[in-house]
């Protein structure tokens, strides 16, 4: 009995030792699992935490016609079959 005791303490020790060499990665953990758990808690919510862009379809992309990026609808300019951006390559000549 008196050996386990023994044991045990110096068990002790040891996690103790451990817990103060190691303190900032276990905040850290610590802090990354409070952030974690309240982000899922705030998208459980219903209505909050997710954004609703242009109803339920999202963002609607398409391709410029002189730089083939892909960019929103909304920031396109020219005719439905030739979209370009609105950014530059509405002010390029055309090739």
């Amino acid at each position: 009995m008196r050996d386990a005791l023994f044991i045990l303490i110096v068990i002790a020790i040891l996690l103790a030792l451990s817990a103060v060499k190691y303190r900032r990665q276990i905040v850290a953990m610590i802090e990354f699992y409070k952030q974690v758990k309240a982000v899922k808690s705030r998208l459980n919510q219903p209505g909050i935490g997710r954004s609703q862009v242009d109803g339920e379809r999202g963002i609607q992309l398409i391709k410029c016609s002189r730089c083939q990026k892909w960019i929103p609808q909304s920031e396109a300019m020219g005719s439905v079959s030739k979209p370009v951006c609105a950014r530059g390559c509405e002010l390029a000549k055309p090739a």
